[in-house]
């Protein structure tokens, strides 16, 4: 199985990469062919040749950056109906931060996608300026796309 996994990172940590690199490899060891990208670099990629698509991103003012946004809106219904998809996001835990995965969720629901597991959350908290991922969200991330390998494999 063919997996194009695209991601967007805006911090100076680039956290949101970082759980895009876990996720990658964890698919890989179960055996996916796996294909990851920053967003920037998504348009040189064909999806008619992929299987699934997984998409990562940072909550911004409640739902994803700019860049993904215009990734999902300019996705071809025509080469993504029928495929998979899942959808992970990096953000503070707060009632108030919100939730990137609701709106790419339900843009893969518009194409034709099938959401093929519950989304991921990977919190994060800021020290001095400077983001960290809460104690334990990495392996989270990798137990995540392990789970994410076996549902894209059904």
């Amino acid at each position: 199985m063919k997996v194009a996994l695209v991601y967007d990172s805006v911090s100076a940590e680039k956290l949101t990469a970082k759980v895009a690199e876990v996720i990658a490899k964890a698919l890989r060891g179960k055996g996916l062919d796996v294909t990851s990208v920053p967003v920037g670099d998504a348009k040189h990629l064909n999806f008619e040749e992929y299987d699934a698509l997984v998409v990562g991103t940072p909550t911004m003012a409640w739902a994803p950056t700019k860049p993904i946004k215009e990734f999902l809106k300019g996705l071809d219904v025509n080469k993504v109906k029928g495929k998979k998809a899942a959808s992970f996001d990096t953000q503070m835990r707060s009632f108030i931060s919100g939730n990137a995965n609701k709106a790419m969720e339900s843009r893969f629901k518009e194409l034709g996608m099938t959401v093929a597991c519950p989304h991921l959350l990977a919190y994060v908290k800021s020290e001095k300026k400077v983001y960290h991922f809460l104690d334990g969200e990495l392996q989270k991330a990798e137990d995540w796309a392990k789970g994410l390998a076996d549902a894209l494999s059904k």
